[in-house]
This record gives structure tokens, C-alpha cells and sequence, in this order.
């Protein structure tokens, strides 16, 4: 069974990123039953996750790059289309999708923000 470790192995690309472990682990389960070996690799960077505390940002499942195709088409078989981990997101603006990803996309919502906080500032103290 895959090991989580925060070093990647040479050799290996990420097919997956996962916010959990028990998510990471089945998805491992799925490509070791279809005889390919993968390794979990836990990302440093951590979030706040509420009351104070702090959680891993992700957990990264790779294959050996020989293997990577047929890994990726394995997981969108059973899971269909993969989606970045960006575009993961839960409760209630899911229904809402930015057009970018990565640090583009939270600056995008970062200002989304702002621009409703500031909407919402102006109207409360005018009226």
C-alpha cells in the first residue's frame, strides 16, 4: 500500500491532488488493483482550517511517468473527468466557476470579494 511522505520519488508525476487522506488512499487502492504502484506525497503547505488549526493543503497521488496515461485514464474511467483541486469547491457559491486557476483565480476571488464588501459598506452606511 502507498505511504504518505513529503518528498516526491524521481521519476514520478502527480496524476491527482487530493484534500484528504482517505480519498488519496482509495484512489491508491484503485490503481494498485489495477497493478499500478503510486505513491502519496503529502504537500508542506498548510490552511487554516478552523478554531486555530491547521491541516495539510493536499495530498499529491503520483505514478511512475512510464505509467502516468494509463493511471490518468483509469481515474477519469472510474471517477470521470478529473477536476483540479482549485475548481474543487463546497458549499454554497459551488454553483459559481472563475475562468482561471491557481494564483490567478484567488485573486480573481479576492476581488470579488472586496468588490462585494464594498458594495455592501457603501449601501449600509448611506442608508
Amino acid at each position: 500500500m502507498a505511504k504518505a511522505t513529503d518528498r516526491a520519488k524521481a521519476g514520478h508525476v502527480t496524476v491527482s491532488t487530493v484534500r484528504g487522506r482517505a480519498e488519496a488512499h482509495g484512489l491508491a487502492k484503485q490503481l494498485e488493483a489495477a497493478g499500478i504502484e503510486c505513491a502519496l506525497v503529502e504537500e508542506r503547505l498548510t490552511v487554516l482550517a478552523g478554531a486555530g488549526r491547521y491541516r495539510s493543503a493536499g495530498i499529491k497521488v503520483q505514478v511512475d511517468r512510464s505509467v502516468a496515461k494509463r493511471a490518468i485514464e483509469l481515474l477519469r474511467e472510474q471517477h470521470g473527468e478529473l477536476k483540479p483541486a482549485a475548481n474543487n469547491m463546497s458549499g454554497a457559491l459551488s454553483w459559481f466557476q472563475l475562468p482561471a486557476a491557481g494564483w490567478l483565480r484567488t485573486a480573481l476571488e479576492v476581488g470579488v470579494i472586496l468588490a462585494a464588501a464594498t458594495i455592501l459598506a457603501v449601501v449600509f452606511f448611506l442608508y
